[in-house]
């Protein structure tokens, strides 16, 4: 104990020497104790009880000069509410939940949210439009008599049969000659063709089907028999559903598959932004559980070193860099 005094008081007296650092403005120096780091380690005991009888230690005492604050924002953390709401609030409005519990990020979700329902609504309404525009052609340009004429090798309902445009080189109906159907000798028989649903039925499978399967191609309207361009030197009939296929015999065909397409890929479009809305809200309810603590495991409270509680908090500062702190209480 002895030679711990005498050390104390060597040390002391150097540090002494070197000069004292000055009290903050308003402090009360205590001049039973000196006032230099190295003192502040030596004379702790002595130290203890300061605050108690109304003295303040500079900073310079405890170890450290001219300190520099770096000031963090508050965002985020969990909530002591209801997190059931957060997690619903997130499933209806992306973003909404991380908004709530103080992230930023949640506005960007928000947004992001936002802006893919309006392409939802964008494209849904570009799919209706192409769609109405290829049906008004289709019923432009297709009939179902003439359809009926191509499979009884007769005339229907004011549709003028041309054996020329609808029978092969030996005098069979097209649509006797490639589909193998007899059956359908007049409108009312349409119901036995492969395929056909009427309008009233399903509007949309009519019309799609018109343009999608080759036993309708005898319905349009500029449709070309594979046989004539035999004399002109061109297409040689093959006698196999090849023959219809080719883009030649309706153009009209070939136009309103590619209106059909485009209604298509618009509808495609819409999906896609939906599944972005989709998955912009489970991100988000997943993200939001993970913020309250649902999946991070079970808190085992605060950090605390010998009594003291010690809190760490860390923000980015750009691309390339961050600052970290530490806090500690007494």
């Amino acid at each position: 104990m002895k030679k711990r005094m005498i050390m104390a008081s060597l040390l002391g007296g150097l540090l002494a020497s070197l000069g004292s650092p000055a009290l903050a403005s308003g402090e009360r120096s205590d001049p039973a104790v000196g006032v230099s780091g190295a003192n502040w380690l030596l004379d702790r005991p002595a130290r203890e009880d300061r605050a108690l009888m109304g003295f303040a230690s500079a900073q310079t005492e405890i170890g450290s000069a001219a300190p520099q604050s770096v000031k963090f924002s508050e965002e985020g953390g969990p909530s002591d509410g209801n997190k059931a709401l957060h997690i619903l609030s997130s499933f209806v409005m992306p973003g909404s939940g991380e908004a709530m519990l103080g992230y930023k990020r949640g506005y960007v979700m928000m947004a992001a949210d936002i802006f893919a329902w309006t392409q939802v609504v964008k494209y849904g309404n570009d799919g209706d439009d192409l769609k109405q525009e290829f049906f008004d052609y289709a019923d432009e340009h297709w009939s179902l008599y003439k359809l009926v004429g191509a499979y009884s090798g007769a005339p229907n309902e004011g549709y003028t049969y041309d054996p020329n445009v609808m029978e092969n080189d030996q005098g069979v109906p097209l649509g006797q000659a490639y589909m193998e159907i007899t059956t359908i000798n007049d409108v009312g028989d349409i119901g036995d063709l492969n395929l056909y649903v009427s309008k009233e039925a399903d509007e949309w499978e009519y019309y799609e089907n018109l343009g999608k399967w080759d036993q309708f191609v005898f319905g349009w309207d500029d449709f070309t028999n594979p046989y004539d361009t035999v004399a002109t030197g061109g297409y040689v009939p093959t006698g196999t559903l090849d023959d219809v296929r080719q883009p030649f015999t309706s153009e009209h065909r070939e136009t309103y598959r590619v209106m059909r397409g485009k209604s298509d890929d618009a509808y495609a479009k819409q999906d896609n932004w939906l599944l972005v809305n989709i998955g912009l809200r489970v991100f988000s309810v997943v993200q939001t559980a993970y913020l309250e603590g649902f999946l991070g495991g079970e808190s085992h409270g605060p950090l605390a070193v010998s009594g003291h509680e010690v809190s760490f908090r860390a923000q980015p500062a750009g691309w390339g860099r961050g600052v970290m702190a530490a806090a500690v209480s007494f």
